[in-house]
């Protein structure tokens, strides 16, 4: 049986924590970048990242026993600029037993890296370098990707069985 006593958003309202895997759906982010007789090469790249990701969700409808949970999220992805990215997009969730306040939970959506390093304006990879360029240029910007998340849950207002007395 729900719980009733609260507003529905707080009823429904979650924090995870989760292990987020990210591929950019942009240009290529590069880490360091070199030049061979004039021909732009990329050294090191990171399109795939693995990320550590707090999350809160709030689930829209449940169904069996209320052990199943969908609806939205929004993730931070936290590191050396305090947050390095934002996701969100649709999780699904799973409580092992009606009852439970945790729930395992697998989401997929989009990023925005806040701060991503590409190649610069007019430098293409593996072309030579354009007229009166000396080295490869890179510039920070921000980039889209996708997110595939798994976390670990804890929904505020799970339902609760009413504690149990023994009477003698």
């Amino acid at each position: 049986m729900e719980d009733h006593s609260g507003p529905w958003f707080i009823q429904n309202l979650g924090f995870g924590l989760g292990l987020g895997w990210t591929h950019n759906l942009g240009p290529r982010r590069v880490e360091s970048v070199s030049v061979t007789n004039r021909i732009v090469r990329i050294d090191n790249e990171r399109n795939d990242l693995m990320r550590v990701m707090p999350e809160v969700h709030l689930w829209i409808d449940r169904w069996d026993e209320q052990r199943w949970s969908w609806g939205p999220f929004l993730a931070l992805a936290p590191g050396s600029r305090i947050i390095d990215a934002v996701g969100g997009g649709l999780m699904v969730g799973y409580r092992p037993h009606h009852t439970n306040q945790y729930s395992f939970n697998f989401a997929i959506g989009g990023t925005l890296d806040l701060d991503t390093r590409v190649l610069g304006d007019g430098i293409i990879a593996n072309q030579p370098l354009p007229p009166r360029e000396t080295s490869a240029r890179t510039k920070q910007t921000s980039a889209a990707g996708l997110l595939l998340l798994f976390s670990v849950g804890w929904d505020v207002s799970a339902p609760r069985q009413a504690p149990q007395f023994d009477r003698k």
